[in-house]
């Protein structure tokens, strides 16, 4: 048994072990895969650009001077 540097952090870890302790890379055997990572960003981006879109849509309708009550707008 000897103690091999880990490819991501530099942690030494043993040979026989399987992940880093440190960061949890796989030290040998199949590489984690980003599943988790590209499930967090699809869910942003659909979850959280409506939320930015009705917001930004709120601020402008804010924005826009009132008509008073009363008055006719002309077309």
């Amino acid at each position: 048994m000897s103690l091999v540097p880990c490819k991501e952090c530099g942690v030494l870890n043993s040979s026989e072990a399987e992940i880093c302790l440190s960061c949890e890379f796989p030290i040998k055997g199949r590489p984690k895969t980003n599943g988790f990572r590209w499930i967090a960003l699809l869910l942003l981006v659909f979850l959280g650009g409506p939320v930015l879109i009705g917001s930004v849509q709120t601020i402008m309708t804010n924005l826009r001077p009132q008509a008073e009550k009363g008055t006719q707008q002309n077309p």
